[in-house]
């Protein structure tokens, strides 16, 4: 198929639309219908702070769907990657009771009944089949609440959006689930360059059989959104024939696509009404409210998302995916769309678009984009002077507006975005690392505006910290990089090298504007980018949260502890009952570098470090084994790349380092090289620690370039 106009746009767009939608429903999910009219009449609007909610939250819906799409790329194969696959990227993502999913028990969440079925050694589809895991619980659901990515990199091919979805699809789930999950892939697809509801609806049943029950929902609910005129109407009918009781389990697919077939039929092209009918349905309202926004976002495109309500402004794009890698945790709309877009240029066979504004991590290149910038509160609490909005600046370039006004040397002005979330909180386990580290430097480029009583900026970075020296984090410090005047029609650029002094990670970044008594202006922010490798040193203990949470690794550890009373000096110690275990921190950005530490085997199988990890499934490794000491890949199944002969008493410290350059790795004990290896699998990622059935410990680790 010839390349589509706009690729890139409707794919944020249809990004956007599913995040406002979960972003809606979330914090009235699971209630019904006449409680939710009883409550607010419509819900047309965001309705988070009337529940004492959050708008922002981690949900299975959003990190889903945004990371089990990965298997397409991880794989290397795309359109090819083959069913088995998509069950070994679940593996790779998921931290038992931590990540993505509702952690709710065999038989009763559908997605943990499927993941204890691959760790117990059965390959997808097998997993999430009707025979292993009952008719009622394989047709919940989450087929279609994680699927909608699978349509965005397929565009305007929905038979091609439909295979791709079946396998990811079936990982969990079989039957009517998967129907219902092809429908929606289907329809996002074909959004792509079809406008006509009522045509997306055709396309959409006809990539399932006539006879089964998602295509009789379709044409039940059509033809009464024809008699009834009238939503309520309809939905009282879906609610007699096709209800949760007739269905079982605690959110089954029929009823759930039932309503979703009702809102995009009622809405026709008003993404606002959609929204407001979906959710004031009820029911599952923000996995429905997320499936109906996605295709509507490209069926509107980003003008028709704002058109009647300011949708996208009250969360700036951001979004939050924890996962077992750790390094999306903190991330927007615009940057998941690109990713999801270079993959789909992979699979249509398009050439890759040209990288915005030269590769700049934030370059707010889209219509309405943000990445996350928001006008921090003031130091007492209330709302700050400045509005930011998305705007054609200076040149003719997209930039981010950042208007100002009242400020002084005792009243700044802070726009910020986030990058590392706190654990803690509504909604799913924040599991993640902050994405930028010591040794790095942040550069913020832009043009001033006009400025009435004259006024500075500056950059800088909000860290945790504790207090003398203390691994617990005690609250957060302001570092800031040097001001800058402002001229007016002046561009300026902001220098800040990044912070975090043992290890507590960074956890926003911005700018400051200050000025004379009244000042006002505009400042228009042009790219943010980042430069450097990481300059990590932590002394002894892992920097954690006051109740003992790790703060700014991914643990997947049964316990984290600290010295023992013979311990000399302080240590951290992680240990895992059954199998093995991994405490990283680190992004994808991460490529050549070394990490070394001090190390001793408490009593565990094996343990030692890790470098270039992009999962649970995917990393390199510096292990000591009873009797040896190895290099290893892990790719979906370990392989010793070399070893040698490696014996001590349990409780010795010894140092360790494993470096990775290009596709060069080595190792050194006490000193020594030891071992080395070339492995061309892998060429970035984050490092930390690894341990196998036991306790390892740890002190002095450093991470350098």
């Amino acid at each position: 198929m010839h390349e589509i106009e706009n690729y890139e746009e409707q794919v944020y767009a249809g990004v956007l639309g599913k995040v406002v939608g979960v972003y809606m429903g979330r914090p009235f999910e699971g209630w019904r219908k006449k409680d939710l009219v009883s409550q607010w009449g419509l819900v047309d609007r965001y309705v988070a702070a009337d529940c004492g909610y959050p708008l922002v939250v981690t949900d299975d819906d959003i990190t889903g769907t945004f990371t089990f799409v990965r298997a397409l790329e991880d794989s290397g194969l795309y359109a090819d990657t083959p069913e088995d696959f998509f069950g070994k990227t679940w593996l790779n993502y998921l931290i038992e009771g931590k990540t993505i999913l509702w952690w709710g028990g065999l038989g009763v969440s559908t997605e943990h009944s499927a993941y204890l079925r691959l760790a117990q050694g059965f390959p997808s589809p097998k997993s999430g089949s009707l025979e292993l895991n009952g008719a009622i619980v394989s047709q919940q659901i989450g087929a279609q609440i994680f699927i909608d990515a699978f349509g965005m990199v397929a565009p305007g091919e929905p038979e091609l959006a439909a295979r791709l979805a079946e396998p990811a699809a079936r990982v969990s789930h079989d039957a009517e689930a998967v129907n219902g999950a092809k429908v929606v892939a289907a329809m996002v697809s074909a959004a792509f360059v079809e406008k006509d509801m009522e045509k997306l609806l055709d396309i959409g049943v006809s990539v399932i059989p006539e006879d089964s029950c998602i295509a009789q929902v379709h044409r039940d609910v059509r033809a009464w959104t024809a008699e009834d005129r009238d939503w309520h109407k309809t939905y009282d009918r879906i609610a007699e024939k096709y209800s949760y009781e007739a269905y079982g389990g605690y959110c089954h697919m029929v009823p759930n696509h039932a309503i979703m077939v009702m809102a995009w039929s009622y809405a026709g092209d008003d993404f606002r009404l959609g929204q407001a009918i979906i959710n004031t349905a009820g029911w599952d309202t923000d996995c429905n409210a997320a499936n109906v926004g996605s295709v509507m976002g490209i069926q509107v495109g980003l003008e028709g998302i704002n058109r009647d309500y300011d949708f996208q402004s009250p969360f700036a794009d951001r979004m939050l995916l924890p996962t077992a890698e750790g390094a999306r945790l903190t991330t927007d709309c615009l940057i998941e769309a690109l990713r999801i877009a270079c993959m789909g240029r992979v699979i249509m066979g398009w050439p890759q678009a040209e990288t915005p504004k030269g590769g700049a991590w934030h370059h707010f290149s889209l219509p309405g984009s943000q990445h996350g910038y928001m006008v921090e509160k003031t130091d007492q609490g209330m709302p700050g002077t400045a509005a930011v909005a998305h705007v054609t600046g200076p040149g003719g370039k997209r930039m981010l507006e950042i208007r100002y006004r009242h400020v002084a040397p005792s009243h700044p002005v802070r726009v910020s975005t986030p990058v590392f979330a706190e654990p803690g909180g509504p909604g799913y386990a924040i599991v993640g690392t902050p994405k930028l580290y010591r040794g790095q430097t942040v550069t913020v480029e832009g043009v001033a505006g006009e400025c009435d009583g004259g006024a500075t900026i500056r950059p800088f970075a909000r860290c945790l910290s504790g207090e003398d020296g203390r691994n617990v984090s005690t609250g957060t410090t302001v570092v800031y990089g040097d001001a800058v005047d402002l001229v007016p029609d002046t561009s300026f650029t902001l220098t800040l090298p990044v912070p975090g002094e043992s290890g507590f990670p960074v956890k926003d970044i911005g700018v400051e504007i200050t000025g004379g008594p009244g000042a006002a202006g505009a400042v228009f922010v042009d790219t943010v980018r980042f430069s450097g490798a990481p300059d990590i040193s932590i002394p002894d203990e892992l920097p954690r949260d006051k109740d003992g949470t790790v703060l700014g690794w991914v643990v997947d550890a049964d316990r984290v502890i600290g010295k023992f009373p013979q311990d000399a000096e302080p240590m951290t110690y992680f240990g895992k009952d059954k199998g093995r275990g991994v405490v990283i921190t680190g992004t994808d950005d991460w490529t050549d570098y070394t990490i070394s530490a001090r190390f001793t085997v408490a009593l565990a199988d094996a343990g030692g470090l890790v470098a270039r990890y992009q999962g649970l499934h995917r990393y390199l490794a510096l292990i000591k084994t009873g009797d040896a000491l190895k290099l290893v890949v892990n790719y979906y199944g370990e392989t010793v790349l070399a070893e040698a002969p490696c014996t001590w008493e349990v409780g010795e410290l010894h140092d360790m380092a494993l470096t990775v350059n290009g596709n060069e790795i080595t190792a050194r004990l006490d000193g020594q090289q030891i071992l080395s290896a070339t492995d061309d699998r892998l060429t970035c990622g984050g490092a930390g620690y690894i341990v196998e059935r036991g306790l390892a410990g740890f002190r002095e680790t450093a991470i350098t370039s």
